[in-house]
């Protein structure tokens, strides 16, 4: 009885298409850079003891070393409390904010990632006197501390990368620190 009318169609107009264009570029470009955001590659490896440039950033990483646990501070069962000794200094001619959690990571042989445990930080500082360099450097200014990590305590060919910004697709630098040595 009734007939649906159905209009005929039409080409999307300029406006529309590109909204469309620029829609697709911000999906590709955060495709882009959430996979690169797992990526811990470096150009050369550094050894205990050794200094990194990278981007305006002088690294060097002291020590390696298990942080013995306390009553209050227990790692979780299997795992052991650990931290990086380190010296960061701002060579660049601009001040510079470095987040340990975000520009800090520890990895096993396996692959795994260890984001900076608050309770070895804790432990670091309480007994060792390190702090977390963390927050804003001045030009030329130079912070010493521990980034410290629970992993598990039969970890091996552990390294730590210290990448030089917040961007996924800023470089980074590789520290071979080993496997866990017990105390």
């Amino acid at each position: 009885m009734y007939k649906r009318a159905e209009r005929p169609r039409q080409p999307p107009s300029c406006h529309a298409r590109s909204i469309l264009g620029s829609a697709l570029l911000g999906i590709a470009l955060i495709l882009l850079s959430v996979a690169c955001a797992g990526q811990y590659t470096t150009e050369h490896l550094y050894a205990i003891g050794q200094t990194a440039e990278i981007d305006g950033w002088r690294v060097t990483v002291h020590s390696f070393s298990v942080l013995p646990a306390d009553r209050w501070h227990q790692p979780t069962e299997g795992h052991v409390l650990c931290a990086v000794e380190l010296t960061l200094e701002n060579q660049s001619e601009r001040i510079r904010f470095v987040m340990h959690e975000k520009q800090m990571t520890l990895l096993d042989g396996d692959g795994r990632a260890y984001a900076p445990d608050r309770t070895a930080a804790l432990v670091a500082a309480r007994l060792q006197q390190w702090l977390v360099p963390d927050g804003e450097l001045s030009i030329g200014e130079r912070a010493r501390g521990a980034a410290a990590y629970q992993i598990p305590s039969e970890a091996q060919g552990v390294r730590w990368v210290f990448r030089s910004s917040l961007f996924p697709w800023a470089r980074s630098v590789t520290f071979v620190l080993g496997k866990v040595a017990q105390q």
